[in-house]
């Protein structure tokens, strides 16, 4: 669909039909990693979707998942879609429903699970391409 050119920069290929919207479910599931338990991963945009700097994953949290507590050197943009749940930073808790943003700085402990036992959380998540890892794989991780 897309390639990059000699300079880095994402190019259409010819003849090749763009898709420029769709439904999130459609989207291919990642492995989440070992930090998300009881959750599917999604990327939504990407240097493979029209965003070469930055990644939006789409995590979705089966009732009672939960991301391990973890830390790394960038910042999150989070933003709950659906369900409830709560959200950690450092040693403060905050509610999540349809509509909560939370900034996670970088080096911040953080950590976000369902509360509900009947729906599953789903939020939106942007990192610089560089944290679109599983912070419990490198060596930093906790």
């Amino acid at each position: 669909m897309f390639r990059k050119d000699d300079k880095g920069e994402i190019k259409m290929a010819e003849n090749e039909k763009v898709v420029l919207s769709g439904k999130i479910e459609d989207l291919p599931k990642i492995d989440a990693g070992m930090h998300m338990l009881g959750g599917t991963k999604r990327v939504v945009f990407g240097p493979e979707r029209f965003w070469p700097t930055h990644v939006m994953r789409c995590f979705t949290l089966v009732p009672g998942g939960k991301a391990a507590k973890n830390h790394h050197p960038w910042v999150h943009w989070f933003v709950c879609i659906q369900g409830k749940g709560k959200f950690q930073i450092e040693e403060e808790i905050y509610d999540l429903e349809p509509g909560t943003w939370v900034y996670v700085p970088e080096e911040a402990n953080h950590s976000f699970w369902n509360v509900s036992e009947t729906e599953n959380l789903v939020s939106l998540c942007i990192v610089t391409k560089e944290g679109d890892t599983d912070p419990l794989a490198l060596t930093r991780g906790c």
